[in-house]
């Protein structure tokens, strides 16, 4: 199974990630930059999932000094911090906006992880389920 590094310091952006991904993949999680460079030799993943905006270390650094290493996984960057038409050109990293639907992480995903292809994004849609309690 393929390995994920999520790096995002929101809890709740975490918590969608992995309840989106957990079953197709090996996940691992980083609260910043610097924690995600101190497990990246034991976690070994096939790709990071990388925000910008954290503290202490923030994604753009964080992909300068992974760029010094050898062999370097694949990046997604996933943030809010860009638009359709406006995303920064960063050489070597995937770029999804970072919305609630994942549709982009998808499709970068199966860019990035050639294991991925084959795994499609969930399409099932939520559905208003009718309260089953009595009320008077």
């Amino acid at each position: 199974m393929p390995r994920i590094l999520l790096v995002d310091d929101d809890p709740a952006w975490r918590n969608l990630y992995r309840m989106a991904l957990e079953s197709q993949f090996d996940l691992f999680e980083a609260t910043d930059g610097y924690q995600a460079l101190s497990v990246l030799g034991a976690v070994r993943p096939d790709v990071i999932i990388l925000d910008i905006r954290m503290p202490r270390m923030d994604g753009m650094d964080f992909v300068r000094r992974l760029s010094r290493r050898s062999p370097r996984p694949k990046v997604i960057v996933c943030s809010g911090t860009f638009t359709e038409t406006e995303r920064p050109q960063i050489p070597g990293v995937y770029l999804a906006a970072k919305t609630p639907d994942l549709k982009e992480l998808w499709a970068a995903l199966r860019s990035a992880v050639p294991s991925a292809a084959e795994v499609a994004a969930p399409t099932k849609q939520a559905v208003a389920v009718e309260d089953g309690v009595w009320r008077d």
